[in-house]
């Protein structure tokens, strides 16, 4: 019977292994190669710009939508706007919750711009990063498979009988309990339209999509608000206070890639 449970983990990990994303090359004379041309002439701007095209038209067709925000936020710092590299960098994790440069330079990035850590250490930011470290299609596929593998675990169970089927039926019964975490969480977060605010002094909240319109508040800069409406040139928000206003689309940098 060992020899089925060593068979059973080898199927299961070979599952989750499914779930790591696959590297990518630069596709020959699309924007991401001329992107990286002028990067390292140190055209950063144009850079910039073919990056943002890139990943406009679904940069999973060439490097892939991390590298294409990853990109955007290394031409963002060498133009000197951290607020917008953090942005870039914190959209990246969403999709690679656990790369761990992508954390390195979120963090070296938002120092620069005068914010706090985005995981502070803390027994909070902690378990926050736990319940996010993998993203909704990884969670889902884990948790599929730990409940395959609980299925031929029971039945071994029911047909044979003993210690070693119930201590591993128990066994992924808590992994199952732990993998829950991350995929009660996801399904709150990973679907909320949200954007970065990336002006210095904050982006104005206003009761209209007028420059002229009554201010509600002033939204602090790094902070994440939730999508709800657009109009040419606004987005009307909701911040975690229930909030609720338009912004001009400058003053804030969408988390999720258009396309999606």
């Amino acid at each position: 019977m060992s020899a089925i449970v060593l068979r059973l983990w080898a199927a299961l990990w070979l599952v989750l292994a499914w779930c790591l994303p696959a590297s990518s090359q630069v596709a020959p004379g699309s924007n991401a190669e001329r992107a990286l041309e002028a990067y390292r002439a140190g055209s950063y701007e144009l850079a910039h710009e073919l990056w943002r095209l890139e990943l406009d038209e679904r940069a999973s067709a060439t490097i892939g939508p991390v590298a294409a925000q990853r990109n955007l936020g290394n031409a963002a710092f060498r133009l000197r706007r951290p607020l917008e590299a953090a942005a870039r960098y914190t959209a990246a994790l969403r999709l690679a919750p656990r790369d761990e440069t992508l954390w390195h330079n979120l963090e070296f990035v938002r120092r620069e711009a005068g914010l706090e850590p985005a995981d502070r250490g803390d027994l909070t930011a902690t378990a926050r990063r736990f319940a996010s470290s993998w993203t909704l299609p990884e969670c889902e596929r884990a948790l599929l498979a730990l409940l395959l593998s609980l299925a031929l675990v029971l039945g071994w169970e029911a047909l044979r009988g003993g210690a070693l089927p119930r201590a591993c039926a128990l066994v992924l019964l808590a992994l199952l309990a732990l993998a829950a975490v991350p995929w009660t969480w996801q399904l709150r977060h990973a679907q909320r339209d949200t954007l970065f605010v990336v002006q210095p002094e904050g982006a104005p909240l206003l009761s209209e999509p007028r420059t002229e319109a009554a201010l509600v508040a002033r939204l602090s800069p790094a902070s994440e608000v939730e999508r709800t409406d657009a109009l040419p040139g606004w987005w009307r928000v909701r911040t975690a206070e229930g909030a609720t206003g338009w912004i001009a689309d400058t003053g804030a940098i969408a988390l999720r890639a258009p396309w999606r």
